[in-house]
């Protein structure tokens, strides 16, 4: 029985109350999804076909540090780019520049893909070349 539930993560929600409550991410069940049921105090994990209490004193649910540094990087991430979208509503030097900024984004991904399908391509003829 879980006695208490502290929210370790910011990255991380569990909501306490009935069963109708929403679970971390999805609206319907699947197998291996996990709730706090605030009728009973307990952790469940949804085994496919019902809900199924954890057993134990306790119970964890936190991310990794690189998986929060990855949240966090991402989040900051967005709002920089909602920033320069808005700058560049009214700013036509920040407007063209992030213009260049998606036109050299696009050449990059068409010369990465070249170079790996060259590459790909060369390492077939090596082998086929290798005695």
């Amino acid at each position: 029985m879980l006695n208490s539930f502290n929210q370790s993560s910011k990255h991380v929600n569990a909501y306490m109350g009935s069963n109708n409550d929403p679970y971390f991410s999805m609206s319907a069940p699947s197998a291996g999804m996990l709730r706090f049921n605030g009728d009973n105090r307990n952790f469940e994990v949804y085994d496919g076909m019902s809900w199924r209490t954890l057993s134990g004193t306790s119970a964890t649910v936190s991310l990794n540090p690189n998986a929060e540094a990855a949240i966090d990087w991402a989040i900051k991430k967005m709002q920089e780019e909602k920033e320069l979208e808005e700058l560049a509503k009214t700013n036509s030097s920040v407007k063209i520049a992030l213009d260049n900024v998606e036109q050299a984004k696009q050449q990059l991904r068409i010369t990465a893909t070249l170079a790996r399908d060259t590459a790909h391509d060369f390492g077939e003829v090596e082998a086929m070349q290798a005695p």
